[in-house]
């Protein structure tokens, strides 16, 4: 009596529901499951035996994960008697159906895979994408995880990242900063520029390859301005201290030996009328 629950006649399809297949079902569930932290506990410790990263990683399980789920999916209409062939044919009718109804799904699913293949950025890389910038916290099967900078959580959908303009700022180590310095009209341009280059090379987070530059950039309103040049950890965080030290170091050299930093300047002439 409990062999013959229930019969379902899909179009296409020949399913049996009963006590048996269910409980191969939920079987085949738990072994999927089971399978798949498995999976994912031997590819983590291969990636870090190996001295891989965590996009490496990360990537891998995904994948990993897809394959396992659709095998178990499968699996699982077997155990319910749906012939591989009906099921090739109904998959197939679904599928193109659901292509028009989730195509945009469908183009962020592939874009996130080719995001994870092709990885023009990885976790923990600072990206500027459609008009946010901030550090890559995850990429999921729809979307990518992007944490602003003062801390919002921005999701962008993988189709836009894929498709269109990426800034990838920490694809180096290395990244130029730039400090604009602004002297007296009546200043040594020269002593100037040595006092700047010594700020620059006397600055923990100043890189000595490649070399620091300083150079007159224009002459403003009220003062020359001299532009710093120099490398650091290209996080933004190195960028904001580099930048810091580099001017307070400047600043105090300039304030030792009489070097002003005027303030703008503007001349106002007046008349009586006539």
């Amino acid at each position: 009596m409990m062999e013959n629950m229930t019969s379902i006649a899909v179009p296409g399809l020949s399913m049996t529901i009963n006590t048996a297949s269910i409980l191969i079902a939920a079987f085949l569930l738990a072994v999927g499951y089971i399978a798949n932290k498995i999976s994912n506990m031997m590819i983590r410790r291969g990636v870090e035996k190996r001295g891989g990263d965590q996009h490496a990683a990360h990537t891998a399980m995904k994948v990993s994960g897809y394959i396992i789920y659709t095998l178990t999916f499968v699996a699982v209409l077997g155990a319910f008697g749906v012939p591989a062939s009906a099921l090739g044919a109904s998959v197939g009718l679904i599928g193109l159906g659901l292509s028009f109804a989730l195509k945009d799904i469908i183009a962020n699913f592939i874009s996130g895979l080719m995001i994870m293949v092709s990885r023009p950025f990885k976790i923990g890389d600072q990206i500027k994408a459609g008009g946010e910038e901030g550090t890559v916290q995850d990429i999921r099967i729809r979307a990518t995880d992007v944490r602003t900078y003062d801390g919002r959580r921005v999701i962008i959908p993988n189709s836009q990242l894929y498709s269109n303009i990426v800034i990838n700022n920490t694809a180096y180590d290395l990244r130029r900063f730039e400090v604009i310095v602004g002297i007296g009209y009546e200043d040594d341009i020269e002593r100037a520029k040595e006092l700047a280059w010594e700020a620059l090379d006397n600055s923990e987070t100043v890189e000595s390859d490649p070399e620091p530059q300083v150079l007159v950039n224009e002459l403003g309103g009220s003062s020359v301005n001299l532009k710093l040049r120099g490398w650091t950890n290209s996080q933004r965080a190195g960028l904001v201290q580099a930048s810091s030290e580099v001017t307070q170091k400047v600043k105090e050299r300039y304030d030792e030996e009489g070097i002003d930093i005027p303030y703008p300047i503007r001349t106002v002439y007046m008349n009586d009328g006539e």
